[in-house]
């Protein structure tokens, strides 16, 4: 069954120059993420902002190394 997420949070940090992108699963609202999109994104460009972020952690997550302790 395919996910859908809600884009409920973009938040700027002015002190850090980032910002943020928040997401929360339809079906399970206990499963949150959070990712970092180009600063200053405007509302008009979130959904291409948070589109990229994603398959920017997917990517990462798919090459990354898993070890154990």
């Amino acid at each position: 069954m395919a996910a859908s997420m809600t884009i409920t949070h973009l938040t700027h940090d002015l002190a850090q120059k980032k910002s943020f992108v928040s997401f929360v699963w339809t079906d399970d609202p206990s499963k949150r993420l959070g990712l970092e999109v180009p600063y200053g994104t405007a509302l008009a460009e979130i959904e291409a902002a948070a589109e990229k972020a994603v398959a920017e952690l997917v990517s990462e997550l798919q090459t990354a190394s898993r070890v154990l302790p």
